[in-house]
C-alpha cells in the first residue's frame, strides 16, 4: 500500500525490514540538546543501540519475543535498557520493572488485536523514518511498533517517508536496469530477496520467511558495532548478505565466479546504493587474499568438499583469510562438513544457530570460532 494525503508532504509505504535501522546517534542527528539531563555516560549507553539494524535492537526484540512466548527468552535486556537510560542521566525511572512490563504487555495486546481485526492501524500510525544516504532508513519514531512487527515475521514494514526521500529510495532508473538484467538472463526466480518495490512480487529461493538466516546471524551478533569490521563473503551470489553488512558499516569483499550472478550483483549495488569489492574468480584459486574479521560461507563448501585438491586449497585459503567468526551453512552432509572444517582449519569451536531448509535440502546454520 502506497499513498499520499492531500496537501501532505509524505508518503506511507512498506519498506523491507532489512532497510530499517534505529535512530542515528543524537550528536550526529544534532538532537542532543533535546535530551533531558544529557550526560556523556548516557551517550555512550545510547550508542549501543544507535544506527543499527532493527534486527539487532536487542532490548526491544527480546521483549516481544518474550511476549510471544518463544522458548529461552526474557525481558531482562529491555528492563536493563530502560533502567540505564535514566540512571546514566542521574534520574530515577518513573516506573518499576513490573509496571513497565504491564504497560508494554497491554500495548502488545492492543497491537495484536489490531492485526487480528484487519485494522489499518500500522498504516494509519506508520513508523516515521528518514532516508540515510548509506542506503537505508533511520527510525525517527516507532521503535516499539517496528520491533513488534519484525518479531511477528513481517518482512515489510509500513513507514512514513518524506516526498523528497521516496523517489531517492525507489531509484527507478537503476531499478529498471536491474529488471532488464533479470529479463536478459531469463531468471524465473532469484536466490535472495531484492529490496525494492519493483521486485516485491518476485519469489526468492531463500530468506523470505522469518526467521531467516540473516535473523539468526543478527541474534548471534547482538548489538556489537560492525563499523570498520572486515567481512569476506565467499560465494556471495547476488550480494544480499554482503550488502547487509555494508549497511552496518563493515568493509566487505565478496567472491562470486558466476558471471550472471556478479553481473546482476553490480546492478543491485547501484540500485541499493551499497558498494563492496567483488572478486570474480574461485576462492581457492585466488592469490594473496588478505585477512578478514568475519567470514560468510553459506551453502558453498559442499560444492568443493568432494574434490580433494580443490578442497585442500579451499580449506587452506579459508584458514589463512578468516581470523575471527565464520558463519556457515551446510549442504546435506552436515556432520561431514563440520568434521572436515574443524580438522583442517583453526576453527575448533562451533555453535549451532539453527536447523534450516533451502533448495530442497535440510541444512544447518552455525558459527565457527578459532581458539
Amino acid at each position: 500500500m502506497t499513498g499520499q494525503g492531500a496537501g501532505r508532504d509524505y508518503v506511507v509505504t512498506e519498506i523491507p525490514v532489512e532497510l530499517l535501522f534505529t535512530e542515528l546517534d543524537v550528536r550526529s542527528a544534532r538532537t542532543d540538546h533535546l535530551i533531558e539531563s544529557f550526560t556523556d555516560h548516557w551517550y555512550e549507553h545510547h550508542l549501543q543501540c544507535a544506527d543499527i539494524s532493527i534486527m539487532r535492537l536487542v532490548p526491544h526484540r527480546e521483549l516481544y519475543r518474550y511476549f510471544l512466548g518463544e522458548r529461552g527468552t526474557a525481558p531482562d535486556a529491555y528492563l536493563d535498557w530502560y533502567e540505564q537510560i535514566h540512571a546514566t542521566r542521574g534520574l530515577s525511572p518513573p516506573m518499576s520493572g513490573n509496571e513497565l512490563l504491564n504497560q508494554r504487555r497491554l500495548e502488545y495486546g492492543n497491537m495484536r488485536s489490531g492485526l487480528h481485526s484487519g485494522s489499518d492501524f500500522f498504516f494509519e500510525h506508520p513508523i516515521k523514518v528518514r532516508w540515510n544516504p548509506a542506503g537505508y532508513f533511520n527510525i525517527l519514531d516507532g521503535h516499539h511498533r517496528a520491533s513488534f512487527l519484525y518479531c511477528l515475521g513481517f518482512r515489510r514494514i509500513p513507514v512514513r517517508i518524506s516526498l523528497q526521500d521516496y523517489p531517492v529510495w525507489l531509484h527507478s532508473t537503476a531499478a529498471a536496469e536491474v529488471e532488464q538484467t533479470i529479463e536478459d538472463q531469463q531468471r524465473m526466480l532469484i536466490y535472495t530477496p531484492i529490496l525494492n518495490p519493483l521486485f516485491y512480487g518476485m519469489h526468492s529461493e531463500r530468506d523470505e520467511t522469518y526467521p531467516t538466516r540473516l535473523d539468526y546471524i543478527a541474534r548471534f551478533m547482538g548489538r556489537g558495532r560492525l563499523k570498520g569490521q572486515s567481512v569476506l563473503d565467499i560465494g556471495c551470489n547476488i550480494g544480499y548478505y554482503a550488502r547487509n553488512f555494508v549497511r552496518e558499516g563493515a568493509e566487505v569483499t565478496g567472491f562470486e565466479p558466476d558471471p550472471d550472478h556478479h553481473s546482476l550483483l553490480y546492478k543491485l549495488n547501484v540500485m541499493e546504493r551499497t558498494e563492496f569489492s567483488v572478486i570474480t574468480e574461485r576462492f581457492e584459486e585466488s592469490k594473496d587474499v588478505p585477512q578478514y574479521d568475519i567470514g560468510l560461507l553459506l551453502t558453498v563448501f559442499y560444492h568443493v568438499m568432494k574434490e580433494p585438491e580443490a578442497c585442500r586449497r579451499f580449506l587452506a585459503q579459508l584458514d589463512r583469510s578468516v581470523c575471527g567468526l565464520l558463519f556457515w551453512e551446510s549442504g546435506d552432509a552436515i556432520e561431514a562438513e563440520k568434521k572436515m572444517l574443524m580438522e583442517n582449519t583453526g576453527f575448533k569451536h562451533y555453535e549451532k544457530l539453527a536447523d534450516t531448509f533451502g533448495t530442497g535440502k535440510y541444512r544447518e546454520l552455525g558459527v565457527f570460532r578459532k581458539v
